[in-house]
């Protein structure tokens, strides 16, 4: 209980210390902080689907060895003055200009800031980047159905024209129940489906949703609905 008491002062007395200050808690990692580090404030953002990439210039000539990466979590404190960042990468190689950030959500906000490194040293937090990714591509259009079989339908639809696309994802209902995956269509201009699971008397509705290489999606599909006779 000493311990615990002990642990939790300390944190207090950090807070104090630096003024509730996010960045200064960011920087409570591995290296310690150096205010006389060179900021890196240069920092080019390009979002995509489900990625970010970075390029800034390199800052070995100011005796920078390395580079750490915070980010705030999804859409979280976009707009508050006190940012909950993480340490989500370091690079320790004071020639790298690049960094792709990736297996983000679409149409999504991200804050991100970067430090420099030398020696077991951090700079303070650089400029602060806002960034949101791209949305979702449009839906899959002209999706139709038909009851070929008494255990059989095929669907139909039109190829995304979005050269992004590298498979669909086909969801169904039964009787208005929930939506589950049953199936997947690989490349992009192959554009039909065949359930032959189907039993008659029932309500079948389906929807499809096109994926992308770097597993981004685009919105569902309009609903189709077959009663199997």
């Amino acid at each position: 209980m000493r311990r615990l008491m002990q642990i939790s002062l300390t944190a207090i007395l950090l807070l104090l210390l630096n003024g509730c200050n996010p960045s200064a808690l960011a920087n409570m990692g591995s290296e310690q902080l150096d205010p006389n580090l060179p900021k890196l404030d240069n920092v080019r953002a390009i979002p995509s689907n489900t990625s970010v990439a970075f390029e800034w210039q390199p800052m070995a000539r100011k005796g920078v060895e390395g580079y750490n990466i915070y980010r705030t979590k999804t859409n979280q404190y976009v707009n508050s003055p006190t940012k909950e960042l993480e340490k989500i990468a370091t690079i320790r190689n004071r020639f790298v200009s690049h960094y792709v950030d990736i297996g983000l959500q679409q149409n999504s906000t991200y804050t991100y800031t970067f430090t420099t490194l030398r020696g077991g040293f951090e700079s303070p937090h650089g400029k602060v980047i806002s960034i949101k990714t791209l949305p979702p591509f449009p839906p899959v259009t002209f999706l139709k159905g038909y009851q070929k079989a008494v255990n059989t339908i095929k669907l139909l639809w039109r190829p995304h024209t979005d050269m992004r696309v590298d498979m669909y994802k086909i969801e169904r209902s039964v009787n208005g129940g929930e939506w589950k995956w049953i199936g997947s269509v690989k490349h992009r201009m192959m554009s039909e489906y065949i359930d032959s699971t189907i039993a008659p008397g029932n309500s079948y509705s389906y929807r499809v949703t096109a994926v992308g290489f770097d597993d981004s999606i685009s919105k569902p599909s309009a609903n189709v609905v077959v009663v199997a006779r």
